[in-house]
């Protein structure tokens, strides 16, 4: 049964089989988490919700139609799931920006850039990306760290191709803008450094 595609197993979670819906979620589970706990930064809660997407999951099996890839339908499922959850989190504190996003774009071993850059660079690059608008955040992570199409990333999020679009490249403009900012910042901090080293 573990040779069977997500659709195969679909098809047999409908005729009652619970076997393969165990199949489905630990063919999947660790995808979710991740991108859960990323879009919430708090252990329990990813793990939370994550089991309430894979209720959800089974709830809502009947309306996949096959239409979209079924990590694609999974993957809107997760965001609206967490989308519900923050909209029911806000008359509680907010975190700050850092602390929710800072997990989003550490470092991975299947990505040598990331893996090269040095810890104070990448504290550096998780900051940036906190500050960028809520609307940029989740795209650039679907885009660069899970690598969805912008027809998949479309799906997910249920925004048009062309916000997709446009969204990415102000993100990205965004961010090259803000990493040449603290760039120059360091080179002018840097200088003054020197020159009052120099007059002493």
């Amino acid at each position: 049964m573990e040779q069977l595609t997500d659709e195969q197993l679909i098809d047999q979670i409908r005729q009652g089989d619970d076997e393969a819906y165990r199949l489905l979620i630990e063919r999947h589970k660790h995808y979710i988490y991740t991108l859960v706990y990323r879009m919430t930064q708090h252990r329990e809660t990813a793990e939370d919700l994550t089991q309430e997407v894979f209720i959800k999951l089974y709830r809502s099996l009947i309306y996949f139609r096959g239409e979209s890839k079924f990590t694609t339908w999974l993957y809107r499922l997760a965001a609206n799931v967490v989308t519900d959850y923050h909209r029911a989190q806000k008359r509680r504190p907010h975190q700050t920006l850092v602390d929710k996003l800072k997990g989003w774009f550490s470092s991975r071993e299947e990505e040598p850039e990331a893996v090269a850059i040095q810890k104070e660079e990448q504290h550096t690059v998780q900051r940036l990306l906190s500050e960028l608008p809520d609307k940029y955040r989740l795209i650039l992570y679907l885009y660069h760290y899970k690598q969805l199409s912008y027809q998949e990333i479309s799906e997910v999020t249920e925004l048009p191709l062309k916000t997709i679009e446009t969204r990415l490249y102000r993100g990205k403009a965004l961010l090259k803008q803000k990493w040449q900012e603290v760039r120059d910042n360091e080179q002018a901090a840097s200088g003054r450094s020197s020159a009052s080293t120099i007059s002493e």
